[in-house]
């Protein structure tokens, strides 16, 4: 049987840029790559230079799995990126009218910090199973929360710390209840409050290693609150201000991105157990699955893309497969190419229900 293959031009659309592509398409199908050389190889296509190749490569890398250590890959960088992009254009903190229907709207996001009153004595895995999951179930069941981007990072005392960033305003002092009394599952509340009995056992003693941060007038206040709750009610929470940032994109993609710190040193003997960090961002399983949307391009696409290019020549990168634009929504906007915006509003609207925010 004889099989055709198509080139179609695509393009793929996210928040900050555009990816132009061939998809490839077989007619009637693709051919069967049963065609293995040696036991344990494998023959696949590829399309490099204006024709096409075939290269054998291992069944063992093809069907290959990573294991998180902790530590951000260029990869996962860009695809937290992505995810916090996402996260922002579905939660703008604003409030107004459509312009495309008319409804008001209303979005206030928090940016959240969990962290751990005692010294960390537990994996990381295990912190994040037992009590970041129940977190993140517990906030979306009580408060309402479908849309988050998490990520964990080390303090400089080596234990781990999340920032979660949450599509709704939630209170402080719910917040700080929800986590002590979860991560007191593991005992990190009772520790803390029988360090503080300990170190003020004669009453009210200053941390003069802490002085230059945490003024005096500060540490005293903070003591009078722990006798009043007996200790009880660990300040493990912190709610981040982002109202008064003029480029929040660009200032939380910097926080939830740079680079960690590192662990000190093991936290039992079972030292490679401890290595096994798990996974250090996640997202809900709405975000989770974005994938942009795409169309293939016809004449009016092709135009918008020739004007892009001709405007803003050193956003374009160029690649063996594919090209990248880098061009916001909204300096798409402002340039009036409707059928990109329109394109991405849409696939908006389908994958998530968005219709109150459009701009145009």
């Amino acid at each position: 049987m004889k099989r055709e293959l198509t080139f179609i031009p695509t393009l793929k659309i996210h928040p900050s840029r555009i990816i132009t592509y061939n998809q490839v398409h077989w007619s009637p199908g693709p051919p069967s790559r049963e065609r293995a050389g040696v036991e344990g190889k494998q023959l696949v296509s590829i399309y490099k230079n204006g024709k096409w190749i075939e290269k054998s490569v291992s069944v063992s890398f093809l069907n290959s799995s990573r294991q998180g250590n902790g530590v951000l890959s260029t990869q996962a960088k860009k695809r937290l990126k992505l995810a916090i992009e996402y996260f922002l254009h579905l939660n703008r903190p604003n409030s107004g009218t459509s312009n495309f229907n008319g409804r008001k709207y209303k979005s206030k996001i928090t940016f959240i910090t969990l962290t751990l009153p005692s010294t960390q004595i537990h994996t990381d895995n295990e912190i994040k199973a037992k009590c970041l999951n129940q977190f993140l179930i517990e906030i979306g069941k009580y408060n309402y929360i479908t849309n988050y981007v998490w990520r964990s990072e080390y303090q400089k005392n080596g234990n781990i710390h999340f920032h979660i960033l949450v599509n709704k305003y939630v209170c402080w002092r719910d917040l700080r209840y929800r986590w002590n009394r979860i991560i007191n599952k593991l005992g990190y509340v009772d520790r803390y409050q029988q360090n503080q009995k300990e170190w003020h056992s004669e009453g009210f003693k200053v941390r003069t290693d802490l002085l230059s941060k945490w003024k005096l007038e500060a540490q005293r206040k903070a003591w009078k609150e722990g006798v009043k709750h007996d200790w009880r009610n660990p300040n493990s929470t912190d709610i981040h201000s982002i109202s008064n940032i003029s480029n929040i994109k660009s200032y939380l993609t910097k926080y939830l991105t740079k680079a960690e710190q590192e662990k000190k040193e093991p936290l039992k003997e079972d030292f490679e157990e401890n290595l096994k960090t798990g996974r250090s961002w996640g997202t809900s399983v709405l975000i989770s699955n974005i994938k942009g949307a795409v169309t293939e391009i016809d004449g009016t696409l092709e135009k918008h893309l020739r004007t892009i290019k001709e405007l803003y020549p050193n956003l374009i990168y160029k690649q063996d497969y594919f090209t990248i634009i880098d061009i916001s929504l909204e300096t798409l906007e402002d340039l009036k190419l409707t059928d990109l915006t329109l394109l991405f509003y849409k696939y908006l609207e389908k994958e998530f229900n968005y219709n109150s925010q459009l701009s145009f």
